[in-house]
Protein backbone atom coordinates (compact mmCIF):
# COMPACT_ATOMS: atom_id res chain seq x y z
CA UNK A 1 0.00 0.00 0.00
CA UNK A 2 1.59 3.46 -0.92
CA UNK A 3 1.13 6.07 1.39
CA UNK A 4 1.46 9.85 0.51
CA UNK A 5 0.38 13.18 1.25
CA UNK A 6 -1.58 16.64 0.17
CA UNK A 7 1.31 19.53 0.61
CA UNK A 8 1.12 22.92 -0.10
CA UNK A 9 4.76 23.20 -0.36
CA UNK A 10 7.13 26.32 -0.41
CA UNK A 11 8.85 28.37 -2.81
CA UNK A 12 12.03 28.34 -0.88
CA UNK A 13 13.86 25.04 -1.23
CA UNK A 14 15.55 25.43 2.12
CA UNK A 15 12.20 24.87 3.85
CA UNK A 16 11.06 22.05 1.43
CA UNK A 17 14.36 19.93 2.30
CA UNK A 18 12.69 19.97 5.59
CA UNK A 19 9.65 19.05 4.96
CA UNK A 20 10.18 16.44 2.56
CA UNK A 21 12.56 15.02 4.84
CA UNK A 22 10.48 14.36 7.41
CA UNK A 23 7.95 12.39 4.87
CA UNK A 24 10.41 10.16 3.94
CA UNK A 25 11.35 9.11 7.41
CA UNK A 26 8.35 8.74 8.43
CA UNK A 27 8.35 6.26 5.23
CA UNK A 28 5.84 8.18 2.87
CA UNK A 29 5.48 7.10 -0.59
CA UNK A 30 4.27 10.41 -2.84
CA UNK A 31 3.59 13.90 -1.97
CA UNK A 32 0.96 15.04 -3.81
CA UNK A 33 1.96 19.03 -4.62
CA UNK A 34 -1.27 21.70 -4.27
CA UNK A 35 -0.27 23.67 -6.93
CA UNK A 36 -1.74 27.22 -7.53
CA UNK A 37 -2.45 29.08 -10.76
CA UNK A 38 0.37 31.62 -9.36
CA UNK A 39 2.94 29.12 -8.59
CA UNK A 40 3.28 29.07 -12.59
CA UNK A 41 4.09 32.77 -12.90
CA UNK A 42 4.92 34.07 -9.14
CA UNK A 43 6.39 31.23 -6.88
CA UNK A 44 7.97 28.97 -9.67
CA UNK A 45 10.83 27.77 -7.10
CA UNK A 46 7.40 25.65 -5.56
CA UNK A 47 7.07 22.93 -8.56
CA UNK A 48 10.65 23.02 -9.55
CA UNK A 49 12.46 22.31 -6.42
CA UNK A 50 9.24 20.24 -5.16
CA UNK A 51 9.54 17.95 -7.75
CA UNK A 52 13.61 18.10 -8.10
CA UNK A 53 13.79 17.15 -4.10
CA UNK A 54 11.26 14.64 -3.93
CA UNK A 55 12.64 12.55 -6.72
CA UNK A 56 16.06 13.00 -4.91
CA UNK A 57 14.77 11.52 -1.72
CA UNK A 58 13.05 8.71 -3.80
CA UNK A 59 9.31 10.11 -3.15
CA UNK A 60 7.45 10.53 -6.10
CA UNK A 61 5.47 13.66 -7.11
CA UNK A 62 2.35 14.14 -7.79
CA UNK A 63 0.92 17.88 -8.81
CA UNK A 64 -2.95 18.37 -8.13
CA UNK A 65 -4.30 22.23 -9.57
CA UNK A 66 -5.46 23.13 -6.04
CA UNK A 67 -7.93 26.25 -6.79
CA UNK A 68 -7.12 25.90 -10.48
CA UNK A 69 -10.17 28.45 -12.60
CA UNK A 70 -11.52 28.80 -8.88
CA UNK A 71 -12.94 25.13 -9.62
CA UNK A 72 -11.07 22.38 -8.04
CA UNK A 73 -10.92 21.97 -4.82
CA UNK A 74 -9.83 25.56 -2.14
CA UNK A 75 -7.47 27.50 -2.61
CA UNK A 76 -9.49 29.56 -4.98
CA UNK A 77 -7.77 32.71 -6.93
CA UNK A 78 -7.67 32.51 -10.42
CA UNK A 79 -5.63 35.37 -12.56
CA UNK A 80 -6.38 33.74 -15.56
CA UNK A 81 -10.54 34.07 -15.17
CA UNK A 82 -10.05 38.20 -14.32
CA UNK A 83 -8.19 37.50 -17.40
CA UNK A 84 -10.04 35.59 -19.78
CA UNK A 85 -13.86 36.33 -18.10
CA UNK A 86 -15.45 34.70 -21.16
CA UNK A 87 -13.92 30.79 -19.29
CA UNK A 88 -16.30 32.33 -16.62
CA UNK A 89 -19.34 29.94 -15.45
CA UNK A 90 -22.70 32.12 -16.71
CA UNK A 91 -26.12 31.68 -14.71
CA UNK A 92 -29.30 31.60 -15.85
CA UNK A 93 -29.99 35.45 -15.84
CA UNK A 94 -26.56 36.04 -17.64
CA UNK A 95 -24.24 36.48 -14.24
CA UNK A 96 -20.68 35.73 -13.97
CA UNK A 97 -20.86 32.98 -11.34
CA UNK A 98 -17.12 33.48 -9.79
CA UNK A 99 -16.07 29.96 -11.52
CA UNK A 100 -14.18 28.87 -14.23
CA UNK A 101 -16.20 26.08 -17.09
CA UNK A 102 -14.29 23.03 -17.70
CA UNK A 103 -16.65 23.22 -21.01
CA UNK A 104 -14.89 26.40 -21.93
CA UNK A 105 -12.12 25.90 -24.65
CA UNK A 106 -9.72 28.46 -22.92
CA UNK A 107 -10.33 26.49 -19.60
CA UNK A 108 -8.76 23.42 -21.02
CA UNK A 109 -6.03 24.89 -22.73
CA UNK A 110 -4.99 26.46 -19.09
CA UNK A 111 -4.98 23.00 -18.15
CA UNK A 112 -3.23 21.85 -20.66
CA UNK A 113 -0.24 24.28 -20.34
CA UNK A 114 -0.42 23.44 -16.76
CA UNK A 115 -0.01 19.65 -17.12
CA UNK A 116 2.95 20.68 -19.55
CA UNK A 117 4.93 22.46 -17.49
CA UNK A 118 4.56 19.91 -14.40
CA UNK A 119 5.61 17.09 -16.93
CA UNK A 120 8.81 18.79 -17.74
CA UNK A 121 10.02 20.03 -14.32
CA UNK A 122 9.39 15.81 -13.19
CA UNK A 123 6.44 15.21 -11.89
CA UNK A 124 5.44 11.56 -12.25
CA UNK A 125 1.38 12.25 -11.43
CA UNK A 126 -1.14 14.61 -12.23
CA UNK A 127 -4.39 14.95 -10.51
CA UNK A 128 -7.57 15.73 -12.04
CA UNK A 129 -9.55 16.88 -8.32
CA UNK A 130 -12.83 16.05 -7.95
CA UNK A 131 -14.56 17.20 -10.74
CA UNK A 132 -18.30 17.77 -10.51
CA UNK A 133 -21.32 18.57 -12.57
CA UNK A 134 -21.98 22.61 -13.21
CA UNK A 135 -25.21 22.07 -13.36
CA UNK A 136 -25.50 26.20 -12.66
CA UNK A 137 -23.62 26.82 -16.06
CA UNK A 138 -25.34 28.32 -18.72
CA UNK A 139 -22.31 29.91 -20.59
CA UNK A 140 -22.09 29.52 -24.75
CA UNK A 141 -19.41 26.63 -24.11
CA UNK A 142 -21.83 24.48 -22.45
CA UNK A 143 -24.78 25.46 -24.51
CA UNK A 144 -23.16 24.80 -27.52
CA UNK A 145 -21.88 21.39 -26.18
CA UNK A 146 -25.28 20.45 -25.44
CA UNK A 147 -26.59 21.62 -29.05
CA UNK A 148 -24.14 19.38 -30.01
CA UNK A 149 -24.94 16.59 -28.22
CA UNK A 150 -28.57 16.70 -27.64
CA UNK A 151 -29.95 19.43 -30.00
CA UNK A 152 -32.56 22.37 -28.70
CA UNK A 153 -31.53 24.68 -25.99
CA UNK A 154 -29.30 23.50 -22.79
CA UNK A 155 -31.82 26.52 -21.02
CA UNK A 156 -35.13 24.73 -22.31
CA UNK A 157 -33.99 20.98 -21.49
CA UNK A 158 -36.22 19.20 -18.95
CA UNK A 159 -34.50 18.60 -16.07
CA UNK A 160 -33.59 15.12 -16.31
CA UNK A 161 -31.89 16.14 -19.88
CA UNK A 162 -30.10 18.72 -18.42
CA UNK A 163 -29.16 16.04 -15.67
CA UNK A 164 -27.59 13.68 -17.80
CA UNK A 165 -26.15 16.49 -20.27
CA UNK A 166 -24.10 17.24 -16.48
CA UNK A 167 -23.04 14.09 -15.88
CA UNK A 168 -21.34 13.30 -19.24
CA UNK A 169 -20.05 16.70 -19.10
CA UNK A 170 -17.93 15.57 -15.85
CA UNK A 171 -16.78 12.16 -17.61
CA UNK A 172 -15.94 14.13 -20.78
CA UNK A 173 -14.15 16.34 -19.21
CA UNK A 174 -11.67 13.73 -16.97
CA UNK A 175 -11.16 11.68 -20.50
CA UNK A 176 -9.85 14.80 -22.57
CA UNK A 177 -7.28 15.30 -19.52
CA UNK A 178 -6.45 11.51 -19.18
CA UNK A 179 -6.20 11.16 -22.67
CA UNK A 180 -3.98 14.23 -23.15
CA UNK A 181 -1.53 13.43 -20.57
CA UNK A 182 -1.00 9.75 -21.81
CA UNK A 183 -0.81 11.19 -25.47
CA UNK A 184 1.79 13.76 -24.54
CA UNK A 185 3.64 12.39 -21.43
CA UNK A 186 2.80 8.58 -21.03
CA UNK A 187 4.93 8.36 -18.35
CA UNK A 188 2.40 10.36 -16.21
CA UNK A 189 -0.17 7.99 -13.74
CA UNK A 190 -3.09 9.96 -14.32
CA UNK A 191 -5.33 10.03 -10.98
CA UNK A 192 -8.80 11.42 -10.09
CA UNK A 193 -10.92 11.60 -7.00
CA UNK A 194 -14.85 11.91 -7.33
CA UNK A 195 -16.55 12.40 -3.87
CA UNK A 196 -19.06 10.36 -2.43
CA UNK A 197 -22.38 12.43 -3.10
CA UNK A 198 -21.10 11.85 -6.63
CA UNK A 199 -21.25 7.72 -6.77
CA UNK A 200 -23.19 7.42 -9.84
CA UNK A 201 -19.83 9.07 -11.96
CA UNK A 202 -17.62 6.59 -10.38
CA UNK A 203 -18.63 3.95 -12.88
CA UNK A 204 -18.36 6.30 -16.03
CA UNK A 205 -15.33 7.04 -15.00
CA UNK A 206 -13.43 4.12 -13.72
CA UNK A 207 -14.35 2.96 -17.60
CA UNK A 208 -11.78 5.68 -18.91
CA UNK A 209 -9.35 3.69 -20.76
CA UNK A 210 -6.09 6.71 -20.81
CA UNK A 211 -6.91 6.98 -16.58
CA UNK A 212 -4.94 4.85 -13.97
CA UNK A 213 -5.83 5.51 -10.56
CA UNK A 214 -9.21 6.34 -9.03
CA UNK A 215 -10.52 7.30 -6.17
CA UNK A 216 -12.82 9.01 -3.50
CA UNK A 217 -12.86 10.89 0.03
CA UNK A 218 -14.90 10.08 2.79
CA UNK A 219 -14.45 13.34 4.59
CA UNK A 220 -16.21 12.22 7.90
CA UNK A 221 -13.86 13.04 10.77
CA UNK A 222 -16.29 15.81 12.30
CA UNK A 223 -19.65 13.01 11.47
CA UNK A 224 -20.79 11.16 13.99
CA UNK A 225 -21.57 8.18 12.01
CA UNK A 226 -20.36 4.79 12.36
CA UNK A 227 -16.76 4.44 10.51
CA UNK A 228 -17.75 1.13 9.65
CA UNK A 229 -20.36 2.75 7.37
CA UNK A 230 -17.24 3.80 5.23
CA UNK A 231 -17.05 -0.40 4.22
CA UNK A 232 -19.38 -0.71 1.40
CA UNK A 233 -18.77 2.03 -1.02
CA UNK A 234 -14.77 1.69 0.00
CA UNK A 235 -15.71 -2.18 -1.75
CA UNK A 236 -17.57 -0.37 -4.35
CA UNK A 237 -14.53 1.74 -5.44
CA UNK A 238 -12.39 -1.09 -5.17
CA UNK A 239 -14.65 -3.21 -7.43
CA UNK A 240 -15.22 -1.02 -10.03
CA UNK A 241 -10.84 -0.36 -9.88
CA UNK A 242 -10.66 -3.28 -10.23
CA UNK A 243 -12.85 -4.67 -13.02
CA UNK A 244 -11.21 -2.03 -15.14
CA UNK A 245 -8.01 -2.12 -14.46
CA UNK A 246 -7.26 1.11 -12.31
CA UNK A 247 -5.25 1.16 -9.42
CA UNK A 248 -7.59 2.01 -6.45
CA UNK A 249 -6.75 4.89 -3.54
CA UNK A 250 -8.64 6.35 -0.89
CA UNK A 251 -8.55 9.53 1.26
CA UNK A 252 -8.49 10.38 4.59
CA UNK A 253 -8.93 13.78 5.93
CA UNK A 254 -6.75 15.48 7.99
CA UNK A 255 -7.93 19.32 7.65
CA UNK A 256 -10.37 21.05 9.92
CA UNK A 257 -10.80 18.95 11.57
CA UNK A 258 -13.08 19.64 15.19
CA UNK A 259 -11.41 19.60 18.70
CA UNK A 260 -12.31 16.38 20.23
CA UNK A 261 -12.76 14.54 16.35
CA UNK A 262 -9.07 13.80 16.17
CA UNK A 263 -9.59 9.76 17.15
CA UNK A 264 -11.57 9.57 14.23
CA UNK A 265 -8.89 10.43 11.95
CA UNK A 266 -7.10 6.94 13.62
CA UNK A 267 -10.42 5.45 13.93
CA UNK A 268 -11.02 6.11 9.65
CA UNK A 269 -7.65 5.03 9.02
CA UNK A 270 -7.57 1.73 10.86
CA UNK A 271 -10.90 0.86 8.36
CA UNK A 272 -8.70 2.16 5.46
CA UNK A 273 -5.76 0.28 6.03
CA UNK A 274 -7.78 -2.80 6.81
CA UNK A 275 -9.42 -2.19 3.38
CA UNK A 276 -5.95 -2.07 2.09
CA UNK A 277 -6.30 0.02 -0.89
CA UNK A 278 -3.58 0.49 -3.10
CA UNK A 279 -2.38 3.68 -2.07
CA UNK A 280 -3.78 5.38 1.17
CA UNK A 281 -3.78 9.58 0.96
CA UNK A 282 -4.04 12.19 3.51
CA UNK A 283 -5.23 15.53 3.23
CA UNK A 284 -3.37 17.79 4.12
CA UNK A 285 0.65 17.85 5.78
CA UNK A 286 0.63 18.44 9.47
CA UNK A 287 -3.37 19.06 9.93
CA UNK A 288 -2.89 21.83 7.16
CA UNK A 289 -1.58 24.19 10.07
CA UNK A 290 -1.42 27.84 9.64
CA UNK A 291 -4.14 28.00 6.72
CA UNK A 292 -7.84 28.37 6.18
CA UNK A 293 -8.21 24.29 6.30
CA UNK A 294 -5.98 24.01 9.45
CA UNK A 295 -7.83 21.17 11.98
CA UNK A 296 -8.41 23.00 15.54
CA UNK A 297 -5.35 20.80 17.15
CA UNK A 298 -3.34 20.48 13.84
CA UNK A 299 -0.96 19.15 16.20
CA UNK A 300 -2.89 16.17 17.40
CA UNK A 301 -4.89 15.68 14.23
CA UNK A 302 -1.55 14.63 12.45
CA UNK A 303 -0.08 12.60 15.21
CA UNK A 304 -3.19 10.39 14.70
CA UNK A 305 -2.33 10.67 11.05
CA UNK A 306 0.97 9.45 11.61
CA UNK A 307 -0.19 6.57 13.54
CA UNK A 308 -2.25 5.70 10.60
CA UNK A 309 0.78 5.97 8.25
CA UNK A 310 2.72 3.07 10.56
CA UNK A 311 -0.14 1.01 10.37
CA UNK A 312 -0.43 1.15 6.53
CA UNK A 313 3.68 0.33 6.74
CA UNK A 314 3.03 -2.80 9.01
CA UNK A 315 0.13 -3.55 6.94
CA UNK A 316 2.52 -3.64 3.93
Amino acid sequence: MRTGVAYFGHHNPKHLMTDLQEMSRLGLDDVLLAAQENDFVYFPGKLQHTARIANELGLRPIAIFWGALNLFGGGRSSQYLLEHPASMQIGLDGASLGAGCYISPGSVSLIKEMIDTIAGLGFQGYFIDEPSPLRDCFCPACRARFEEQHGGDLVAAQAEVQETFRRQCVVDYAQTIADYCKSKHPALEVMCCIMPWHEFLWDPVARIASLDNLGTDLYWVNEERDVEEMVPPVHHMRDLCAAHGKRHHEWLQCWMAFRGCENRILEQGKILVRERPDALYVWGWQGQVGSSEACEDPELAWAKACEVFALAKTAG
